[in-house]
């Protein structure tokens, strides 16, 4: 559970918005963005007051819900009942691919968490984007990664068992 006076749910939810409310070319400049960043972001950087030592986890942050925003969507992919671990078991991501993103570490954890968020944007209409940055802001804490996926495939599961 987020701690309430974090501001890592306020600020998520808040670029989740800015993203959904750009136009397409400011959201696929998000998506290309490097380290320099994009207009986009240094707008939410300044609008949220973002530490400078955040910034670089802000950006990867703001760059993946980017990548799940579709080009013609107007509102925040945010669904608080859409753990990331659910969506990315929903989009097909398999055990062995979760059980190496979180053993991952570092800038290659970075990699896949990306490369997670790549393989399953066309496939999540919406994800919790607290969630998300909890992943890129606290990568030694997976277990809730792990859980919601779990949780999910065993529902997945019981529904497969029940229509048969």
């Amino acid at each position: 559970m987020v701690d309430e006076t974090d501001e890592m749910p306020r600020r998520a939810m808040a670029i989740a918005a800015a993203i959904a409310a750009a136009d397409p070319g400011e959201k696929a400049d998000a998506r290309r963005m490097g380290p320099a960043g994009a207009p986009l972001f240094w707008r939410q950087v300044a609008r949220l007051d973002i530490p400078r030592w955040q910034e670089e986890g802000w950006l990867r942050f703001t760059r993946l819900v980017a990548l799940l925003t579709p080009a013609s969507r107007e509102t925040s992919i945010h669904d608080g009942k859409r753990p990331l671990g659910a969506a990315l078991h929903e989009a097909g991501f398999s055990e062995q691919r979760l059980a190496r993103l979180i053993a991952a570490r570092g800038a290659s954890r970075d990699d896949a968490l990306e490369r997670a968020i790549r393989m399953s944007a066309r496939k999540t209409p919406g994800v919790s984007v607290v969630d998300l940055a909890r992943a890129i802001f606290r990568p030694d804490d997976s277990r809730h990664l792990a859980r919601a996926y779990y949780k999910q495939s065993d529902a997945s599961q019981t529904e497969d068992i029940q229509n048969d």
